[in-house]
């Protein structure tokens, strides 16, 4: 009988062993979709986000649609920097509701949705950088010509405001 109360004593202090071993946290960790590299090299994992964070982005593109600059600025982060593919880069709520002010009245940009998803990743330092990485459908007026191009938005999202824009942009041609 000994013997038996020895051995189940072992194996229920193995079980809690193995059961207690997983960090704090360790079942909230995201799924691991992808990695960074940092300004200094150091690989960043990219893990899922939060998906209410595409809604903050799908209703902000929308604001642009209806030519809604109030609630674009309301939307914008203070800090607000954007990254157009030509190389203009915007600073601040201000420069952007001008810059928006006179892409509106010489042109008719509109968004049309392709698809949206949310990433965080986790900085050295501990804070969580939440992006949201999207493609729209752009159709705009150049020089009276309609063109159209698909392109790709990475949006850091900050205390749910829009922080950062970074956009890339490919003319659609006939063939495509």
């Amino acid at each position: 009988m000994y013997k038996l109360l020895s051995i189940l004593s072992v194996a229920l202090l193995a079980q809690f062993s193995i059961a207690g071993h997983h960090e704090s946290g360790h079942m909230n960790k995201g799924t691991v979709i992808g990695y960074e590299l940092s300004d200094n090299g150091e690989k960043l994992d990219i893990i899922a986000g939060d998906p209410s964070l595409v809604k903050i982005w799908v209703d902000y593109v929308e604001a642009h649609n209806q030519r809604d600059l109030e609630a674009i600025d309301q939307a914008n982060a203070e800090d607000l920097v954007g990254k157009a593919p030509n190389g203009v880069i915007v600073n601040g709520s201000d420069e952007h509701a001008a810059f928006l002010k006179n892409w509106f009245e010489t042109s008719n940009p509109s968004w049309e949705f392709v698809y949206a998803m949310a990433n965080d990743v986790p900085q050295p330092d501990g804070e969580i950088h939440h992006w949201v990485t999207s493609s729209y459908k752009v159709t705009d007026i150049i020089d009276g010509t309609e063109v159209v191009a698909r392109e790709s938005f990475d949006v850091r999202i900050e205390n749910n405001k829009i922080k950062e824009i970074i956009v890339a942009s490919r003319q659609v041609l006939a063939e495509d």
